[in-house]
């Protein structure tokens, strides 16, 4: 995004080595200098009546500007166009003028002689401020991004114990794993335990950037610590009482410098709003809020929004709330989470995998972390959604469609293996079917020829009239005729195989039935 700055300053020399130094700067479109106080107010009233858009994000007001004093016109500035980054640019850069310049409502301050890297930094802290103010200006627009850069995405709890640290470290092992310059800052001052869930042991931290005003490549080299496993991490102090030395100015420099030189910068704030990670929460491209879908964990969600609405860090909309350790019996559901909260509910929901995180989180190894882990799917298709994995597909993600195409074939082979013996199983089920109803058949046609022998008619008749067709052909009757005053008749029928009328089965099944005979004797 192009950064449009406009000059004020009076001193012909400096207004020359200014714009030369601004036009030199990366995204940085400089105005012409404006030599009075009154003419640049006056364009900045104008440009304010047509919009928002039409302001320019930074403007810089040398100390020898007149006629107004340079205090007053930053202050003016900042009252009137709350909207725009104003740096004071003076020959005196002391911690007296410092402290005057910030009273008055400026974002910088820039010595003289003037220095290429200092000049950035200052312009870029500005520029990045008055995006973040814009953004909440605007609720109806788009999120605008801060400045040129990378994607800043502050990663913050609504409670201890949900599980904040471990997505923000997975987010940027995501992030590193699909080919992105990758840096991760503990802003969790006092309890940051980034470092314990990495198994690092390194002297530095953000504490020792805190005074540190030019932030060159070489300061961030030494403070930072490039892990096994890719991303390059920013700790939070072993002594958690140094956190109070960072400071939402130190915070702001150090996140616009990383965004400089990294693509994706992840940011843990933990669950504690300080100034530092009120920076990071307030300039992030994304601002994650992570939940679990419990009561305690929604209302410490709903109290932190309304926090950061009350302290105008971010609003519920700009805010992507993640439900961590879900399941699909919860009584709390994302959807429910949403509407409790205000904020957007990302798609992904990190489901509960307790047993996958015991062991890597013992060992200091969350790097570790198996592929086939339904925590690291989630969290990776979480990287998805925030626009952090390009390029490649997540190896959790692609572990877990090499498994279901591995289980797809299996199946197939499975099935194609099956298929004979499913066929088997159903000719013997189907054949036993037709013995038993031979059974039947034979039984039932035997009791129908003692009846008609009992009354003096034909018993094989009478045994074929009740039999199918296909029984009857071959059907044999033995009925030897009556004996002491009883009739006894069987009945012999072959069993079919598989289809009644075509193959006989070698096996002969009978029918035996007696009455009473009631012919009288002549």
């Amino acid at each position: 995004m192009a950064v449009r700055i406009l000059a004020g300053t009076g001193d012909a020399d400096a207004a020359r080595a200014l714009l030369s130094l601004l036009g030199q700067l990366p995204g940085a479109e400089p105005a012409p200098a404006i030599g009075d106080s009154v003419a640049l107010l006056d364009t900045l009233a104008r440009a304010a009546d047509a919009g928002l858009d039409e302001l320019p994000e930074v403007v810089i007001v040398h100390d020898g500007f007149g006629p107004m004093p340079a205090l007053d016109v930053i202050r003016d500035v900042a009252l009137r166009f709350p909207a725009v980054g104003v740096v004071l640019l003076t020959a005196d850069p002391g911690p007296g003028m410092l402290a005057s310049a910030m009273n008055a409502g400026a974002r910088g301050v820039i010595g003289l002689p003037l220095s290429y890297d200092e000049l950035g930094a200052r312009v870029e802290a500005a520029a990045t401020w008055s995006a973040g103010v814009r953004r909440h200006l605007s609720p109806t627009r788009a999120a605008l991004p801060a400045v040129a850069g990378g994607t800043l995405v502050a990663v913050a709890g609504a409670k201890g114990g949900v599980g904040a640290t471990v997505i923000a470290v997975q987010l940027a092992l995501a992030a590193h794993g699909s080919g992105r310059s990758t840096a991760l800052v503990d802003l969790d001052l006092q309890g940051g335990d980034i470092a314990s869930y990495l198994d690092v042991q390194f002297r530095r931290s953000v504490a020792d950037l805190a005074d540190i005003a030019d932030m060159s490549s070489r300061v961030l080299n030494d403070a930072m610590y490039v892990h096994e496993s890719g991303p390059a991490l920013l700790l939070a102090p072993a002594d958690g009482e140094r956190g109070e030395e960072v400071t939402d100015r130190a915070a702001r420099l150090v996140l616009a410098a990383l965004r400089q030189r990294y693509e994706v910068v992840i940011v843990d704030c933990g669950t504690q709003v300080t100034s530092a990670n009120a920076v990071a929460v307030e300039t992030a491209d994304v601002a994650v809020l992570v939940t679990t879908p419990d009561v305690i964990a929604v209302r410490a969600a709903k109290r932190m929004v309304r926090m950061w609405d009350r302290l105008q860090i971010r609003k519920p909309q700009d805010t992507t709330a993640v439900v961590n350790r879900h399941t699909r019996g919860s009584e709390i559901q994302p959807t429910l989470i949403g509407r409790i909260t205000g904020t957007k509910i990302a798609a992904s929901a990190i489901p509960a995998g307790f047993r996958e995180l015991q062991g890597v989180i013992d060992a200091g190894r969350l790097q570790d972390l198996d592929n086939r882990s339904t925590v690291k799917a989630g969290i990776w298709a979480l990287a998805g959604e925030l626009g952090l994995v390009t390029g490649a597909t997540p190896p959790a993600v692609r572990s877990r469609r090499q498994r279901m195409r591995g289980d797809r074939g299996q199946v197939v082979l499975e099935t194609l293996g099956m298929t004979p013996i499913i066929l088997i199983t159903l000719v013997l089920v189907w054949q036993a079917v037709l013995a038993g109803y031979t059974f039947t058949l034979a039984g039932n046609a035997a009791d129908e020829a003692a009846r008609a022998a009992a009354v003096g008619k034909d018993p094989t008749a009478a045994a074929k009239s009740d039999l199918p067709s296909a029984w009857a052909a071959d059907a044999q009757v033995d009925a030897p005729g009556p004996s002491n005053g009883q009739v006894e008749v069987t009945v012999r029928l072959r069993v079919p195989v598989l289809f009644p009328g075509a193959i006989d089965f070698p096996l002969t099944v009978s029918g035996h039935a007696s009455t009473v005979d009631e012919e009288p004797e002549p």
